[in-house]
């Protein structure tokens, strides 16, 4: 590593021909001190323009700048105003120019799903989507808004139940998506069984959402990358927001700090007193409660040093009472810290540092008449982490970096203080990273990396390259991105909920999950207003595993041979089509998937191939928001092929050789997930005023989950006479307030 660094600093600091200087610095946001990622940065003098996009931390630099020319400077960002300079420069100067962009807010022509503030990834990148809390707000959701809800409205994304903030990608299942968290990976982001997602709307920033195909300084997953931040803070003055609904109340502080600034926000369920009142002597009801706590801490040592502190902390409680001697307690959540150095080598290089560490348990406790049955599942990660990104000319833009991971993962399984499972393993995971954003031409992006992996179970290594490219032609833009990608860990899930879901790591004894993914797409954009996106995809999968549900429970099987059934492959392939209205007083869009997914495993199915439940054939969604006034209103309509299932093929009876009056009636499995249940359809409405009080900005709302009452299918369950099918959620009205002062 240190001799890569070298490399890098040594090109990075070379002179450059006499007559030419560089141009650097930082773009934030001015009304808070905010940096302002993938700002664009141009100069016009002679010749043809030349410029660049600041990065992921607000950074730019131009190379190669004439010497004693007159320039004039752009740097804009959508929604704010833009910087307008003229400079000259002198022959081999590095000049500093930080720039701060004054908000811009036109309520009318206000952008709500793809800001160009994400423009490099969307101009390069299929599959791309960048989204702000704050266009997340203005759509209809069930108790709190949820980003994660949110994303299930996009084309290619689905739910697995209206109970569920899982996500289903392209085909994958949830545990093939990298989820993050200001790069702190998060391993079972969920409340209240999945019905919530770990993130606190008024603690976000902005998220970003690779659905395939994604670039090499992401690595784990088979399928999709999800990368949300957290807000820096305010730079500027104290700022309060918060709000209060059915089911939780949040509160989000943050304020400046000499060079730097604090952010702290809080959200907790309220539910626990209700379920008590509830509670009696003939109505037996849990309690539960869940809370998460965001803070984050950034101050700048110096021009060119910069240190952020952030972290999580989430829990879910639930405890039943079922009698004097019996009761069930689950209790699991997250805890993630990070420390990260944003140091400026020299105006054209660029590197990110980052010590974290994330931690997800789960522990669930039955006690049945005096016997106790113990489930506990943890997962510790301590990771290292260097960036950096080298501004090499004004059409080449290098980045690279290496990652070392420790894993700590732990599984006990105990029946009446017996230990029946005790699985303690600790793999390493070192993997590194170089890519390069070339522009051969003002029309043309390509972007061409690779990234190599070592998993310490083993002894794996995996090469895996990546490519993305696209080119603009009028109106239209071509885009194609391919790929291989691994997988090291397992995420075992129940069909129910969350909360005793766990992970474990993939031993010696199977090989790693291995995804080929290739996607092509064209963008079609007439105007500011419209925009026209339809993309398709293919995903190979390889060495695929399934938690073997034939091994016994009190089975001694540890390794991922004698728990998991292995060797599987499978594919995922389908069109997604995206039509956007993204200005004006209406704006919103329609999304359409036609897609197939497949599974195949030598010991299932009689070897045959079978769809997962999540395989969709049709998924149409239509999402609406219409603003005049003071007044806002949304909806979200939502239908989609019915989920597959393991019908009843026939029924038999199986009497005891030894007790001939003991009948079991049995059900006699059909081809694995040959049924589908009935088509999923929903349409929720909200309503929400702006309004002020007390000095402060106020919004009240209400909103209304599934209008129609249509109690969707999830699952089917055989008993002694019938198929019970279980349902979804019916009606749910919330009301709620935020606040902002």
């Amino acid at each position: 590593m240190r001799s890569y660094v070298k490399v890098l600093v040594l090109l990075a600091i070379l002179p450059q021909p006499v007559r030419a200087a560089t141009l650097s610095g930082f773009v934030a946001d001015q009304s808070n001190g905010e940096s302002l990622p993938y700002a664009t940065v141009v100069l016009k003098g002679q010749g043809d323009p030349i410029g660049t996009l600041s990065n992921v931390d607000g950074y730019y630099a131009i190379r190669g700048v004439l010497a004693d020319t007159e320039y004039a400077l752009t740097i804009s960002y959508i929604g704010y105003i833009s910087f307008r300079d003229t400079l000259t420069l002198q022959a081999g100067e590095t000049r500093r120019l930080n720039v701060q962009l004054q908000p811009e807010p036109i309520e009318v022509q206000e952008i709500v799903v793809e800001a160009k503030r994400g423009e490099e990834e969307q101009r390069i990148q299929p599959g791309f989507v960048e989204i702000e809390t704050a266009q997340i707000r203005e759509m209809p959701s069930i108790g709190e808004t949820d980003i994660l809800r949110t994303l299930h409205l996009l084309p290619g994304i689905q739910a697995a139940s209206d109970i569920s903030s899982g996500l289903y990608i392209r085909g994958g299942g949830p545990d093939q998506t990298l989820i993050l968290l200001d790069q702190m990976p998060l391993y079972n982001p969920s409340h209240a069984f999945g019905f919530f997602s770990t993130f606190n709307p008024d603690a976000i920033r902005d998220m970003s959402l690779h659905k395939g195909a994604y670039p090499a300084q992401y690595g784990g997953r088979l399928g999709a990358v999800l990368d949300v931040h957290n807000k820096d803070g305010n730079r500027k003055g104290f700022e309060a927001s918060g709000g209060v609904s059915i089911i939780a109340a949040r509160l989000t502080l943050e304020g400046p700090i000499k060079k730097g600034s604090w952010m702290v926000s809080g959200r907790r369920t309220y539910i626990d007193p209700i379920l008590s009142l509830i509670r009696n002597e003939d109505t037996d009801v849990p309690a539960y409660y869940f809370f998460d706590l965001n803070a984050k801490l950034n101050r700048d040592f110096s021009d060119n040093d910069k240190v952020q502190i952030s972290g999580y902390l989430g829990r879910d409680n639930l405890t039943f009472d079922i009698d004097t001697d019996s009761f069930f307690r689950i209790r699991w959540g997250n805890t993630a810290f990070l420390g990260k150095w944003t140091h400026v080598f020299s105006p054209a290089l660029f590197g990110n540092f980052v010590a974290a560490s994330s931690h997800y348990s789960s522990k669930t406790d039955l006690n049945i008449l005096d016997t106790r049955i113990l489930f506990f599942n943890s997962i510790r990660d301590y990771t290292l982490k260097a960036d950096l990104d080298w501004f090499a000319s004004h059409d080449h833009a290098i980045s690279g970096g290496v990652l070392a991971t420790r894993y700590d993962f732990e599984f006990v399984q105990e029946f009446n203080q017996d230990d029946q499972l005790d699985l303690r393993e600790k793999p390493n995971l070192l993997s590194l990273y170089m890519q390069d954003h070339w522009q051969p031409g003002t029309a043309t992006d390509i972007r061409l990396g690779v990234r190599g992996n070592y998993f310490s179970e083993g002894a794996r290594i995996q090469i895996e390259p990546r490519l993305s490219m696209s080119y603009r032609t009028g109106n239209y833009r071509w885009k194609a991105a391919g790929g291989a990608f691994h997988q090291y860990l397992q995420w075992v899930t129940t069909e129910a909920f969350s909360g005793g879901d766990f992970w474990v790591p993939l031993d010696e004894t199977v090989d790693p999950g291995r995804s080929w993914q290739g996607v092509v797409g064209v963008e079609w954009e007439p105007s500011e207003r419209y925009q026209a996106t339809v993309e398709a995809y293919y995903t190979d999968l390889a060495n695929l595993v399934v938690l073997d549900n034939r091994v016994a429970a009190d089975s001694d099987a540890t390794t991922s041979e004698e728990v998991f059934v292995s060797g599987g492959t499978g594919y995922a392939t389908g069109i997604e089509v995206f039509l956007q209205r993204r200005t004006g007083r209406l704006t919103g869009w329609i999304g359409y998937t036609l897609g197939w997914t497949r599974r195949t495993f030598a010991e299932l199915n009689r070897g045959k191939a079978f769809p997962p439940k999540y395989d969709r054939r049709h998924d149409v969604s239509f999402v609406m928001q219409y603003r005049v006034g003071k007044w806002s209103f949304g909806a979200n309509y939502i239908y989609g092929t019915g989920q597959a299932f393991t019908p009843a093929s026939a029924r038999y009876l199986l009497r005891s050789p030894a007790l001939s009056q003991q009948i079991e009636d049995l059900a006699l499995p059909a081809d694995r997930n040959s049924g589908r249940l009935l088509p999923y359809q929903r349409l929720d409405l909200s309503v929400k005023r702006r309004f002020r009080a007390f000095g402060a900005n106020a919004e009240i709302y209400v909103q209304v989950f599934n209008v129609f009452n249509r109690r969707n299918e999830w699952f089917v369950v055989f008993d002694e006479t019938d198929p019970d099918v279980i349902r979804m959620l019916p009606i749910v009205p919330t009301l709620g307030i935020n606040f902002n002062f």
